[in-house]
């Protein structure tokens, strides 16, 4: 694993993100989320995402934190206010904010969270009020440091302004969807991803602030962790769920795919981690949050970094040879 510190957060931060495994939303299957998280602090992640959204995701974090007594060592990024995705019944408001904070912070077992994150955005809501309500939060030292998920570059901007404008912190931390595989289609409602060439004057922004960048959807919701392959025998219906099926299947991902199958097999090591790879070697400051819950699947993600890329390997993933 490889280690980061960023300003305003006392722990170092793995740049893997281990993020929110399905178990951990449901406690029934609180076991299982704990054998994961304790495989995943075994192979190095210090660094966990979790959402008020998430079920039981945040009470299961903070729990399993509490009970191995190493909360001081993890880097927690929590999210809430999460109106526009489907099914969905928050709105975006200084009391919806205010509210979920503090019930976000009672579950996790913790007097603070190092980076909130807001989950969607609704634009009819002045930004004002929402920087003003988060710089509060993080006077109270409720929120190390604060920033969005699902947001446009224009939000993002105006916000910014606000900020400036009115000597308050801006928003220093992101999380959209990225990777190898361009987003095709939003089934879930106000999911915001960085791309693909029309998303290019984000990913400049995102490069020049150098601003942490957590992507989710880091191997195209499991579109790109080997479970389906192009040289393969199986549907893709038979491998994936609906949902990565609908966001990234199409020709121009396929290929990727592919390319990323031949250069795997090439070098002796798994797709996963030439998708990751490729990943880490953007310009932008990125930590991929990544999920898996299987020993295996843990350890062998966290050995991304022994998988090198050349700047012609690069280009070959997206078909710039």
């Amino acid at each position: 694993m490889q280690y980061r510190k960023l300003e305003g957060i006392d722990q170092k931060l793995s740049v893997l993100i281990y993020g929110t495994p399905w178990t951990a939303c449901r406690k029934e299957m609180r076991d299982e989320a704990y054998c994961s998280y304790d495989h995943a602090w075994e192979a190095g992640f210090r660094a966990f995402d979790t959402a008020n959204s998430y079920g039981d995701g945040e009470e299961t974090l903070g729990a399993w934190l509490h009970s191995r007594g190493i909360r001081g060592e993890a880097v927690i990024i929590d999210k809430g206010c999460n109106p526009g995705q489907n099914g969905s019944t928050d709105t975006m408001s200084t009391e919806t904010i205010r509210t979920q904070v503090e019930k976000s912070l009672v579950r996790l077992q913790t007097d603070h969270v190092d980076f909130y994150l807001l989950h969607r955005d609704d634009p009819k809501v002045p930004v004002d009020e929402i920087i003003d309500v988060l710089n509060e939060k993080q006077r109270e030292g409720k929120i190390r440091r604060f920033g969005v998920s699902n947001w446009s570059l224009r939000r993002v901007l105006a916000a910014e302004e606000y900020a400036v404008k009115h000597h308050l912190t801006p928003f220093t931390a992101f999380s959209p969807a990225y990777s190898l595989a361009e987003y095709l289609h939003d089934p879930w409602g106000g999911s915001i991803s960085i791309s693909g060439e029309k998303n290019k004057a984000y990913r400049d922004w995102l490069e020049h602030t150098q601003f942490p960048v957590f992507c989710y959807s880091s191997l195209g919701r499991g579109y790109l962790s080997g479970k389906f392959r192009t040289d393969g025998d199986e549907p893709i219906e038979k491998c994936l769920p609906r949902g990565p099926i609908m966001e990234y299947d199409g020709p121009v991902n396929r290929e990727r795919l592919r390319r990323a199958e031949s250069l795997a097999k090439e070098k002796g090591t798994t797709v996963p981690k030439i998708c990751l790879a490729w990943l880490l070697r953007q310009p932008q400051q990125i930590f991929p949050l990544v999920a898996p819950t299987s020993e295996a699947h843990i350890r062998d993600t966290a050995g991304v970094f022994e998988t090198e890329l050349t700047d012609e390997e690069c280009r070959f993933l997206i078909g710039l040879e």
